[in-house]
Parts: structure tokens; sequence; C-alpha cells
């Protein structure tokens, strides 16, 4: 499995997946107000299948506005703004940080309250422009804080905290990097004090400790992270020892037990990840230059929780989707990136299938002709559901029975129907009221009715669980409905207790093998008939006794049998009626007639799986933690599907059949 796609602890969130969209600055935001723009719950709203979002740089207060059209959020109506983002983000099942920005000297007059002089740890002037209103200027030299302003800049972190909480943001994170006002109070060629903010590193290390203090005050620790870029020598900043700073500085605020140390390295000859990724407990975020491929190593080895991206979430809004298909990624317009509209900003185009539905439909009962694949108008999520696009999706006996007819009596279809019982996917919408999944989030789960092989399915939440870690698609989507049929046929419907002995027949299938493991795991004696050939296969599971039921007669070779599970129906279940002991009973999967044909006295029943999430879940469990077996038989493309379910119907080989969407 891609790492990538994995689920991950970032504080005190579980993440979807491990792609994390990178702060950008947009200068989207009203010029004068700072207020984020209306734009800005589209833009974020797209990218919520990110595992988390972390914000533009925002100003947490007045004076640290450094570039035209950036937010704030020191004022109620950016928070009021800004919680329209927040609430859009959340109803697409997303996590977003804001990130506060103060860039200190990195700004100019013209962009502060009444003309100001930008603030700096020392009178260093800053080489280069600064992007302003009316285009590119010269940076100015700064004005050196006073000691006793200083605790008025950490407080307005405070404030800025506290609101981004009010604005509904999951948590913050502290630039510290590219050259802003921490980390030029961090660096040697920056930071020019003789007081306690200066001189030594501990000194210099001290602003942004007390900084980090403060929103750890306000949000908790596992709700604040910090970014860091050692040696990126943005906007002229440089440190005379950038190693031991960086080191020094990690040591000192790991004990904050922060969310994540997100870490950014450009063209640095050392390897400040493998140095800095040992001094920190927390999740560590690394970015710059990702590339997908570059992104799987990087978590597959272990040497970052979550990989960082810039350039391509700002022009990919469907990251996630793109990289599980390997598809064809959006090229960012550079032009664009700090325009004031939505061109370059909330126009980026989707991948095709994200407006499509391909859909395997029954149109007749039998014949070559029965089903075909149609373009079907996507569903959508209502109040309590949940939109799947379906990566794999499991054959059933079921289809090839609603296929020949058999079934109209017990399912009245109006056809054309769609196919299908069970899944494996990802979320991709969600209904109001649904707060157990995520955008991006891997599920499965027996839907309870037809539909599962399309591009696009809305199924209720509670018929879904979250796949295990360890568990793929492929043998995700095996497990829903012949898992469960198993359970409950034998112990709920079945009563088998310990000592008992089952007869299950057609074992070697899909739910035969399941119950034949569950069946052993309670400590019953096993008893299965399948072809000779799967012989070894059911006795690896746990049958005590394997019939061929090709070449012998199971009625001359057992009796006393207390309960049978009957997968095949036909002679099959009307031959079983002599085996059983006197209180014995047939569970039958494959015949609903047995409730008019069971003999005087005996006990049959047909049973129906009941879709129950609960059970799934302890199911799948077992399945990924190697308790119980999963045998997939074939994997097979959509358009194989009508030859899947005939072969699925005169056998096939051990397992259960599957059908790859994506």
């Amino acid at each position: 499995m891609n790492a990538l796609f994995t689920p991950t602890q970032i504080g005190r969130y579980t993440l979807p997946n491990r792609l994390v969209m990178s702060p950008m600055t947009r200068s989207r935001a009203d010029n004068e107000t700072g207020v984020p723009s209306e734009l800005a719950i589209s833009y974020y709203g797209q990218r919520a299948d990110a595992g988390l979002i972390i914000s533009e740089g925002t100003q947490p207060s007045a004076m640290g506005k450094g570039y035209v059209r950036t937010p704030g959020i020191h004022t109620a109506a950016q928070v009021q703004a800004w919680k329209a983002v927040t609430d859009e983000v959340h109803r697409k099942g997303g996590r977003i940080f804001l990130q506060l920005m103060h860039t200190g000297r990195i700004s100019h007059p013209s962009l502060l309250p009444d003309q100001a002089t930008p603030v700096a740890p020392s009178a260093v002037q800053a080489a280069g422009k600064v992007f302003t209103a009316t285009g590119p200027q010269d940076m100015v030299m700064p004005r050196a804080l006073a000691t006793d302003e200083i605790a008025g800049i950490v407080n307005d972190f405070r404030l800025a905290t506290r609101n981004a909480l009010k604005a509904g943001f999951d948590g913050v994170e502290l630039h510290a990097a590219s050259g802003y006002l921490p980390e030029q109070f961090l660096s040697s060629n920056t930071n020019l004090r003789t007081d306690q903010y200066g001189g030594t590193l501990a000194n210099r290390a001290r602003f942004i400790q007390e900084i980090l203090a403060v929103m750890v005050d306000e949000a908790g620790g596992n709700r604040v992270g910090i970014k860091i870029a050692p040696e990126m020598n943005f906007n002229d900043i440089r440190d005379a020892a950038p190693q031991e700073t960086y080191r020094y500085l990690v040591q000192q605020i790991a004990p904050l037990k922060l969310a994540y140390l997100h870490v950014a390295v450009y063209k640095a000859e050392f390897d400040y990840h493998a140095m800095l990724r040992p001094l920190f407990d927390g999740a560590y975020l690394q970015g710059s230059g990702l590339t997908k491929a570059s992104a799987e190593t990087l978590i597959a080895e272990g040497r970052a929780d979550a990989a960082v991206f810039g350039n391509l979430y700002l022009a990919n809004p469907d990251l996630l989707q793109r990289f599980r298909q390997d598809a064809l990624l959006n090229t960012a317009k550079r032009e664009t990136f700090f325009s004031a509209g939505p061109e370059g900003y909330t126009d980026y185009p989707f991948l095709e299938e994200n407006s499509g539905n391909r859909a395997l439909r029954i149109h007749a009962y039998g014949g070559a002709k029965f089903a075909q694949i149609d373009d079907v108008a996507p569903p959508v999520a209502g109040p309590g559901e949940v939109l799947v696009r379906v990566r794999a999706a499991g054959v059933n006996g079921l289809d090839w029975k609603i296929r020949d007819g058999s079934l109209q009596a017990v399912f009245q279809l109006t056809l054309p129907s769609t196919l299908g019982i069970e899944l494996a996917g990802e979320v991709v919408g969600l209904g109001e009221g649904v707060d157990r999944f995520a955008i991006g989030m891997r599920v499965m789960g027996a839907l309870g009715a037809l539909g599962a092989y399309a591009d696009l399915v809305v199924v209720a939440a509670e018929k879904l669980i979250r796949i295990p870690d360890a568990l793929d698609d492929i043998h995700a989507a095996a497990v829903p409905v012949a898992a469960l049929t198993a359970w409950q046929a034998l112990f709920d419907a079945g009563q088998l207790q310990r000592g008992q002995t089952v007869l299950i027949h057609g074992a070697a299938g899909g739910v035969g093998g399941y119950a034949v493991q569950l069946a052993h795991r309670i400590g019953a004696r096993v008893i299965a008939t399948a072809q000779g050939v799967n012989s070894g296969y059911l006795r690896g599971l746990g049958a005590d006794l394997v019939i061929d039921y090709r070449k012998t007669a199971f009625w001359e070779q057992v009796s006393d049998i207390d309960l049978v599970l009957d997968l095949v129906g036909g002679e099959v279940l009307a031959n079983s009626w002599q085996v059983l002991a006197k209180e014995g009973r047939i569970v039958s999967t494959a015949a609903p007639e047995i409730m008019a044909s069971t003999p005087t006295g005996k006990q049959g029943i047909w049973f129906q799986m009941q879709v129950d999430a609960n059970k799934l879940a302890e199911l799948a469990g077992m399945v990924a933690q190697g308790e119980l077996k999963s045998e997939v038989s074939e994997v097979a493309d959509l358009s194989d599907t009508p030859a899947v379910i005939e072969r699925n119907k005169t056998g096939h080989g051990p397992g259960k059949a599957v059908i790859k969407l994506r």
C-alpha cells in the first residue's frame, strides 16, 4: 500500500492521509481590512481532501502585515470571514490550521497603520523589494523594538491564537521561517541586540519560545505547530552557525509537545532532517519541492510523518485523487500567484472523473447482453450519507441469481438497476450531520442494497467503517458481505456452539472460507464440501474434514450434524435434511424456497445478511491483523464483470472475486 494514503496522527487529530497543503501567500484578501475574500471559501474547500491544510500566512496584528492583500486574524470581521472558510473545510471532512505570520522588517510603511515604520529586533535593513499596492518598493530601514515592546507582540500571538480557535481552525502554526520576525530574532545577521533577546543563542531563541508558550497556553500543544527553514536565506537572512542554532531551537521547544515540526530545506548541503527528526517527538512534516515519488520514499523510509506540497496543491485541488490514479498534473500559473481574482486561484480544473459516473447495470434478466456499462448522473450525499468513490467491489452469488431472474419474487427491481452489494473506496463527499468520516478517508462496507458497481456511490454513514491501515482496497472489498454473512449465519441464525458439528456446503467461496475459520475458532467440528482441488486450502483454514462433492455423496459420509450452512441450494440442500441431528437446523443463504420446502419436524431458515458496522469493524480488524484470512480468487476490471459473475456461478478458485474500478 502507498504510505502516502495511510492515516497518521498529528497532535490530537488522526489525519486520513499524509498529504499536507503548504501555507502559501495568495494575496486575495481585502487590502484595507485584511478580511479574506469569499473566494477563499472555495479555494480551501476545493482542497479539503488533504490530510491537513495549513493556511496562507496571516498577520496576528496590523503591524505584522508585509504584503498587499494578505489576511489578518485580529479583528471581528476577519474572524467571521475565516469562520466561513473553516466551516466549508469541515463540511467536506477536512482539517485546517492557521499559519500566523508577522513579517517584521519585511514590510513597508504603505502597508502599516499610519505609515508606521516596520519593526525588527535590530535596525538592519533588508536587501531587496517588497510587494505593495503600487508595485514593488525598496525595503526600508526598520525600527528596533524596545525591550518593553516585545511582550506586547508576544501577546498579539496569544490573541491571534485565541481568534483562530474562535474562527474554527483546528490549530495554529507559527511561521518561524522565510526571514520574518521570529527568524529575525533567531538569526545572527538580523539580531544585534544586547538585552535578554540578543547576543547568545539562548537569548536569540527566546522570542520564538515565548510566542510558542502563549500559543500552547491558548490552544494546547497538540494544536500548535511550527515551521522552520534552516539555511533558506530568504529575505536576506543568514545565521553564522545554522546547525547549532536549529539543533538548539528544536531541543528547547521539544518539551512543549507540539503537534508537529514543519521543516522546509531548500538548497542546504547539510542534512537537517537527519539531525532534527530525532530531537522532536511529535509529527515531523517535511516539505520543499517534493514530488509524489520523493514523498512516497520519505514516508516509507520513516523520514517524515507527512509530506507538504505547495505549488502542486495550488494547481491541483484534487491532488490526492491525481496521486492515487497517477494522473497528469495541472501546471501552476506563476503569473497569477498573487493576482486579485479567481484566475489561478479557484479555476484549476479537476479530473474529469469527478463529473462522470460509470455504472454496471442490469437491463434484462439473463441473456448475453443482460448488463452493460452506462454513464449515469453522479449521486449527491444527503443528510447522514457519505459519497464514496469506489475503488473495488466484491462479487457475490446474489449477482448471478438476480441476473438469472431466480430472485425476482424476492427482489423487486426496476430495470435497469446497478448490481453489486459491497465496496471499498474513499470518501469524496459528506452529507449533513456526518462527522465520523473525512474527505479522502478509506472506507469499506456492505450496502444492504444494490449499487456498488459504480464509480460513485452514496452510502448511509452507519453502514461504513474505516479500512484498517494494513488492509488494501482489494482485500477490503472482499470482506464485508462474506464475513458478515458467515458470522451471522453461523452464530445468529444457526446458533452454533463450541463442540457442535457444522457442515458447510460451498466452503471454498468467500462466505464459506470465513465460515470455516470462524467455526473452527470457537471450537466447533467443521466439515466442508468443495471441489477436491480446494481440499488443502480448506484444511489450512481449519476444516476437520473436506468432502469432494464431485466424487462422494456427502450424505453417505456424515450424520448427526448440528448445523448445515448451505451456500449452494438445489440438490445439495435437498440431500442435507437426512444428515441433521434431531435438534439440528439448516441455514441457507442460497435458496429462499427453503421456507416452503422444509420437511415437517425440521428446522430450515433462509438467511439474509444484515449490515452491522460494529461487527464488520471487528471482523475487518481480524483480517488486517492476520487472525482471519481473506482470499481473493481473481481481480478483474469493471468491463469484465459479466464474465466474472458467470464464473462465480459455475465455480472458481478459492476465495472471492473482486472488481477493481480504478
